[in-house]
């Protein structure tokens, strides 16, 4: 996937930078910077750049590669650089009880202005299973990770939403009113399992248990 590509990458060439405006340029340069922090962003005309730019650069740290990614930074200590300047901000969503899979499902419709959205989750009908939420523009994937009974830390909710011209206080309501009620929290978990759920299935083959 391209986003994954750019999160992780070292340097960044921003091509065809002749055929748009200086105000595009920025606005562009400003999404790869929330993206990835710490990459190097080369802005080219005609894919021209000096081989020593991407060749045996020494740039590459994977430990700072495993930590590069903007949503990353913006989970640990909610992070706002310059990129506010063009319009593009993130919003974090924390909650330590379950989401509701309908209610959830509603939500999602809901969503606009979304760049980017990762973290892990919990879905109410699938209380066992940490799940991860990885979206990158109409594209969402929410798939097992591991139980929590092997999780290192709490059973919840830990979202980050990166996008253009986001309204924070709509995300968080949107999200929060997909959390249980106290009453359904209360219900427990087999009841829990018996929600209507509309989300894809998952093969918790895939789910690490270990």
């Amino acid at each position: 996937m391209l986003v994954d590509q750019v999160e992780f990458a070292d340097v960044v060439l921003l091509n065809k930078t002749d055929l748009v405006s200086q105000k595009t340029n920025a606005t562009v340069a400003a999404v790869l910077r929330r993206l990835n922090p710490s990459a190097k962003i080369i802005p080219t005309d005609h894919g021209r750049v000096a081989l020593s730019e991407v060749l045996d650069t020494g740039l590459f740290d994977p430990d700072l590669a495993a930590e590069s990614p903007g949503w990353v930074e913006e989970l640990a200590d909610g992070h706002a650089p310059e990129t506010e300047e063009y319009g593009i901000s993130s919003v974090t969503f924390r909650a330590q009880r379950p989401l509701h899979p309908r209610r959830l499902h509603a939500a999602l419709g809901q969503l606009h202005g979304l760049l980017r959205s990762k973290g892990f989750c919990w879905i109410a009908s699938r209380p066992d299973l940490a799940a991860i939420w990885s979206q990158a523009g109409p594209n969402l994937v929410i798939e097992p990770a591991q139980y929590w009974s092997t999780a290192d830390f709490s059973p919840g909710q830990e979202i980050v939403f990166i996008g253009v011209k986001l309204d924070h206080n709509r995300i968080l309501q949107l999200m929060e009113a997909a959390l249980l009620t106290d009453t359904e929290l209360a219900q427990g978990p087999q009841q829990w399992v018996e929600y209507t759920d509309p989300l894809p299935p998952w093969d918790v083959v895939h789910a690490h248990q270990s």
